[in-house]
């Protein structure tokens, strides 16, 4: 879920494997705490609470609460808690660069072999072709 464009997480239910067959449970109360800084939101934090059984043709009535708290945080700062200091250091990956480099010399290597072997092919035939028609213009000469 988001508010004013802040992601909520929170748990829908969970399995209890230790019985069997395995036991479903559902979270039907949520609590959202909603920090504000003068008319803007700037922190939200989901709880849940009231876990039942799901059972067939079971009623399931959900509840949510909202409580709202005064904030020191500030708008332009919101959404700092959500981002991972480690995550964005840019360290060099050296083998990966090695790796995609390695790649990138063994395929246009295997291109020029293809290219050259053709060629040369095509080279050899061409050859062959003009040295025949030089050799019948030489015998034609020699018996008109």
């Amino acid at each position: 879920m988001y508010l004013d464009d802040m992601p909520i997480w929170g748990m829908v239910g969970e399995v209890d494997n230790t019985v069997s067959p395995p036991a479903y449970k559902l979270y039907t109360h949520k609590r959202l705490d909603i920090g504000y800084n003068d008319k803007q939101v700037v922190d939200v934090n989901l709880t849940t609470d009231g876990r039942i059984d799901i059972r067939p043709g079971a009623k399931i009535s959900y509840t949510y609460e909202v409580q709202w708290s005064k904030s020191s945080v500030e708008f332009t700062k919101r959404f700092d808690k959500y981002l991972d200091p480690n995550f964005f250091q840019h360290r060099i990956h050296w083998f990966s660069i090695f790796n995609s480099f390695m790649m990138v010399v063994f395929l246009v290597g295997l291109v020029w072999m293809i290219l050259v072997r053709t060629l040369r092919k095509d080279y050899a035939r061409y050859q062959k072709e003009d040295s025949l028609d030089d050799l019948d213009a030489d015998l034609g000469d020699e018996f008109t």
